[in-house]
C-alpha cells in the first residue's frame, strides 16, 4: 500500500513539474522586451534587427537607447504600433519572411560616443551636418532629443529639410514636453543633444511650429528646425549664429 501511494506521489510530482516547466517556457516566449531588458532574447533581437538593417551597432544583450531607436524604426517601417517595445505582434513580423528591410547609409556613427550600459558623456559630439549629420539623422528616422539645461527628453522624427533637419514630435506627450521646456511656442534657440543609433550629437533647436506637417495626431501644427554644426537656414542659405552658439554649448564648449 505504501509503495502504491509513493508511486502515485512520484507520478503527481512529475506531472506538476512538467506543467510548471511548460508554463515557464510559454511565459518566456511571451516576454515583452523593452528598455533595460537584457539576456539571450535581447541578443536575438539585436542580431535580427542588425540582419534587417535597422541596428548598426554591436550586439550587447542589453536593451538600451540604440536598440530602442532600432525597434521604433522597424515598427514604423512595418506599419506596427510604434511604442519601442517588442511584444507578440512585433515579434511575429520581426522573425517572419514578411519583415521589411532597411538600407543603412554608411557612416562613422559607431565611433560617435556610443551609448553603453556603462554610462555616456553628458555632452554631444560636434558633427558636420553636410558631411555626416544628415546621414546619421536620416529622413524618416526618429531620435531622442535631450534639452541640455533641463535634461527633459522627447522624441522627434526628421520629416524633411536639406540644410538642417525639419522635425516633428511623434506624439502629443512629446509635444507637451517641448511646450514645457520653451514655456509655450517660441523661436528661442536652445542647446540640445540628438541621440540616435548609439551616437550623441550636439545640436540646437527652436520651439516654434511652422510650415508643413507630416506626423498626424501629435498636437503640433507644423514642424520645428533642428540645427547641427555648419547647418544652414533654408531661406537665406546661411549659418544662423544663435543656432551655432547653442551647438557649441551642447558640445560642452
Amino acid at each position: 500500500m505504501k509503495n502504491t501511494l509513493l508511486g502515485i506521489a512520484i507520478i503527481l510530482a512529475t506531472i506538476i513539474f512538467s506543467l510548471c516547466a511548460v508554463s515557464a517556457a510559454q511565459a518566456n516566449e511571451g516576454e515583452i522586451l523593452k528598455i533595460t531588458s537584457e539576456g539571450d532574447e535581447v541578443v536575438n533581437l539585436q542580431m535580427r534587427l542588425k540582419d534587417l538593417g535597422y541596428f548598426n551597432y554591436k550586439v550587447t544583450g542589453y536593451f538600451g537607447g540604440a536598440t530602442l531607436d532600432a525597434v521604433r524604426y522597424f515598427q514604423e517601417k512595418n506599419e506596427l504600433q510604434v511604442d519601442g517595445t517588442v511584444g507578440p505582434q512585433t515579434k511575429a513580423i520581426l522573425y517572419s519572411d514578411d519583415a521589411k528591410r532597411c538600407t543603412i547609409i554608411s557612416s562613422d556613427v559607431a565611433g560617435l560616443l556610443p551609448a553603453s550600459r556603462g554610462g555616456r558623456s553628458s555632452y554631444g559630439k560636434i558633427v558636420d551636418w553636410f558631411e555626416e549629420g544628415q546621414y546619421i539623422f536620416a529622413r524618416g528616422s526618429t531620435a531622442k532629443v535631450i534639452d541640455v539645461n533641463t535634461g527633459i527628453t522627447f522624441n522627434m522624427k526628421r520629416t524633411g529639410g536639406s540644410y538642417h533637419a525639419d522635425s516633428e514630435p511623434i506624439s502629443k506627450e512629446d509635444t507637451e514636453k517641448i511646450k514645457q521646456i520653451w514655456g509655450g511656442w517660441s523661436w528661442k534657440r536652445r542647446a540640445v543633444i540628438v541621440e540616435i543609433g548609439g551616437a550623441r550629437i550636439a545640436a540646437s533647436m527652436h520651439g516654434m511650429p511652422h510650415a508643413y506637417k507630416h506626423v498626424s495626431g501629435n498636437g503640433m501644427d507644423g514642424h520645428v528646425c533642428i540645427h547641427f554644426y555648419k547647418s544652414r537656414t533654408h531661406v537665406r542659405n546661411k549659418q544662423d549664429a544663435d543656432h551655432q552658439a547653442m551647438v557649441q554649448k551642447a558640445a560642452g564648449k
